[in-house]
């Protein structure tokens, strides 16, 4: 398959012992399906100290224009010895850059140092597996998150305010009668508004709706969840769609209506 660029971002939530961390991540997939790339075995990370955070570990405003600043002249230098840009975490304070070299860039560091400053971190180690990017690919729960990411972009190019409450439509369908109804109620349990069951067999979609702005957090506690439980009562999650608060959302009547985090309910399995 031929390697072509194919940058994904999405936002992520890691559950620690007593509290959570938010991370963003950018990540090249163009490489997803090929790696390890043979010819370029040595891997470089770079880590950024933010100088200004919000309450969440990301940064202010101000920070993310210092932030892209640095990062481009990281990346210029590395360009300048062939390397390769994967990807990028920010969070917890900090903004981590990926990059892979044909060999190892003895200086690069020290360059980098001369161009941005001396409050940089560095992890440079042979890595022909490329298990740095491996680890970086998304699982279900990220892949998830850059399906509502996506979504949530071409609503904001279409005007929508990120920030305004929402009516956030969820859709599952089923072959199964016992399915909707076990769906119906998995959905009222987690506090979905105006949970109904329209069609009919072989095609009832159970809809719910979830009131929150357009943050991928929020959304994806909730696609996940459905995403993942859906298959238990022999059904597909549909994905969401979504009106700002104040229009006419309400549980469709009819299919021609319709556009084309970690714990579940054990008990939902449908026979």
């Amino acid at each position: 398959m031929a390697y072509a660029p194919m940058y994904e971002m999405w936002r992520m939530e890691v559950q620690d012992v007593d509290k959570s961390a938010i991370f963003d991540v950018m990540l090249d997939l163009g490489h997803g399906e090929d790696f390890p790339v043979r010819d370029l075995p040595w891997f470089f990370g770079v880590r950024i100290p933010m100088a200004a955070t919000a309450a969440d570990g990301l940064p202010t405003e101000d920070e993310e224009v210092r932030l892209n600043t640095v990062e481009n002249r990281i990346r210029e230098a590395a360009r300048a010895r062939e390397g390769v840009f994967v990807g990028r975490r920010q969070g917890q304070s900090n903004r981590d850059l990926m990059f892979y070299f044909p060999v190892r860039p003895n200086g690069l560091d020290d360059r980098i140092r001369v161009s941005v400053g001396t409050e940089i971190l560095y992890i440079s180690r042979n890595d022909a597996g490329w298990e740095g990017y491996k680890q970086m690919l998304p699982g279900p729960k990220g892949w998830r998150a850059i399906e509502d990411g996506r979504i949530i972009a071409d609503l904001i190019a279409k005007g929508a305010d990120p920030i305004r409450e929402h009516a956030i439509m969820h859709r599952v369908e089923t072959p199964l009668q016992k399915g909707a109804d076990a769906l119906k109620d998995f959905l009222e349990k987690h506090d979905l508004d105006d949970v109904a069951i329209v069609g009919a067999k072989p095609r009832l979609i159970v809809t719910g709706i979830q009131r929150v702005p357009l943050d991928p957090l929020k959304i994806g506690e909730v696609s996940f969840k459905l995403e993942q439980t859906a298959p238990k009562a022999r059904g597909k999650y549909l994905g969401w769609v979504a009106d700002a608060v104040g229009a006419n959302v309400e549980a469709a009547d009819d299919l021609d209506d319709f556009d084309d985090l970690d714990d579940f309910d054990d008990d939902l399995e449908v026979s």
